[in-house]
């Protein structure tokens, strides 16, 4: 373990490079990123993340930056991406929200055009910042929600502060302001309260209550969380971009329709192999009412079900999915999973039809 003298040494040396990093990028020509975007950090699951949106293209380039275990971060209006990984690196260190917020901008001659967001995980806060010189209407809040999620939201050029308070109330209740007209997909989204959809909600609610007073072009959507990427190797559980569309929110929305399935049977395994069998029984029934027509889910559930012992249901739920998919049935043969199965008739009078 470091001590604590080296940890004091490690953090001099951060703050004096965000000072000398603040004062070299005055050189480049800046493009403000007029945009609206939400941190938040979610104790109950471990997750840290962004969304945003703007007119602006490939937002997802610039503002969002979150690691897990540390925090989140969004740098808009004039942006500056080096914020992202000193903000991250600052809170890693043990700075609050607030103080690594006010380090970045420490000595940075274009500070009054920033607007920053940051949450982290080690002090459970949030912080949010708009320069005076942002253009209007520009500003952001922070905020708890009833169940514990920690959250700042905030944009620039929007159409009034409306917009912030639609994103609050987004991130509160995961769903949409009233009298909101959602797409398809856009509702599909929604219908799973988790922290990627109040993210996505938020967004959401923000562009109903009149969003970027310039229009809409791009989105994007950063979820981090310990062990959640491909395999476990990496803590991404979403990065989700749209570069360059005429209704990005949509567009966003059915590319979580796509991804999210592909983590909730993740969940839901892990779940089951923890022997919280009605946790996964849930993630799997909540699969099946979200796309019925996905068979292949009634796999899973199968054996989750003969994991936990509920042998009837496992044979049934395995069965309508050999239906769909019978060139399962030498996998089924060989899945540990349904083990409990092997020697049940049942089971083997299924095979038996398949092969």
């Amino acid at each position: 373990m470091l001590q604590k003298a080296t940890w004091s040494a490690i953090l001099a040396l951060l703050i004096m490079v965000s000072t000398m990093c603040a004062m070299s990028t005055t050189a480049f020509a800046e493009q403000t990123i007029a945009t609206f975007s939400v941190v938040a950090y979610d104790p109950a699951t471990g997750e840290v993340g962004v969304a945003v949106q703007s007119k602006f293209f490939a937002v997802g380039s610039v503002v969002p930056f979150a690691q897990a275990g540390v925090g989140a971060v969004a740098t808009q209006a004039q942006g500056n991406p080096a914020y992202g990984p000193r903000g991250l690196a600052l809170m890693a260190v043990g700075m609050s929200p607030g103080d690594a917020l006010a380090t970045c901008l420490e000595g940075d001659e274009k500070r009054e055009h920033r607007q920053l967001g940051m949450v982290s995980v080690m002090h459970a806060a949030a912080a949010t910042y708009t320069g005076s010189e942002c253009l209007s209407w520009a500003g952001g809040k922070t905020g708890v929600t009833h169940d514990g999620v920690i959250y700042a939201v905030q944009g620039n050029i929007l159409a009034g502060s409306g917009v912030v308070e639609a994103m609050a109330m987004g991130v509160e209740t995961g769903g949409a302001i009233p009298d909101t007209e959602l797409t398809t997909d856009e509702g599909q989204a929604l219908r799973v309260h988790d922290f990627a959809g109040r993210l996505l909600a938020a967004l959401i609610n923000g562009q109903a209550a009149g969003g970027d007073s310039r229009g809409m072009q791009s989105a994007a959507l950063l979820v981090c969380q310990a062990g959640a990427g491909y395999g476990g190797y990496t803590d991404v559980k979403y990065d989700l971009r749209v570069d360059d569309a005429a209704d990005p929110f949509t567009e966003l929305a059915r590319l979580l329709n796509l991804a999210r399935p592909h983590f909730m049977v993740t969940d839901g395994y892990k779940h089951a192999y923890a022997g919280d069998f009605d946790q996964a029984y849930l993630i799997f029934e909540t699969l099946l009412d979200l796309d019925p027509e996905n068979l292949t889910h009634h796999y899973h559930y199968a054996c989750a079900l003969a994991l936990g012992g509920e042998l009837e249901e496992a044979l049934r739920h395995l069965r309508i999915a050999l239906e769909f998919e019978p060139e399962m049935v030498s996998h089924a043969c060989e899945d540990p999973d349904l083990t409990a199965l092997y020697e049940l008739d049942e089971f083997q009078q299924l095979v038996a039809e398949k092969e």
